[in-house]
């Protein structure tokens, strides 16, 4: 019967020590990737005629911005709303459609969304 009750008091002692290590680390590297990705990011080859960009919210809400003008002054413009969530290697956009597409940041820390576009994003601040 001691043994018994000492096997129960170990295998109890372990299943109480595997719940409290489980923090919330996890939550937090999830918080962290997305805090990296909170802000305005602009396509690299964006200039005054053609632009394109993501806005990042905090709340995992966003904007998709497209704009071009032409040198009669015309010009367009599209902002689509979005929500967005992200791991530790992938990025899914929800707009018109769900995309799901990787992203990494190259050596100058721009923003790579393979999916999306072939030409890197860099922060706005």
């Amino acid at each position: 019967m001691k043994n018994s009750l000492k096997l129960s008091f170990v295998i109890l002692c372990t299943v109480v020590a595997t719940l409290c290590s489980c923090s919330t680390n996890d939550m937090d590297e999830d918080s962290d990737i997305a805090n990296v990705l909170v802000g305005e990011w602009q396509r690299v080859d964006s200039n005054a005629s053609l632009a394109n960009s993501f806005v990042f919210y905090a709340d995992n809400t966003g904007i998709k911005i497209a704009s071009e003008a032409d040198i009669d002054g015309t010009a367009i413009s599209n902002a689509t709303s979005l929500e967005w969530n992200s791991s530790s290697t992938s990025l899914q956009l929800m707009m018109d459609e769900e995309i799901n597409t990787p992203y990494s940041f190259n050596a100058e820390g721009q923003l790579v969304l393979s999916a999306i576009s072939s030409i890197p994003f860099v922060r706005i601040d």
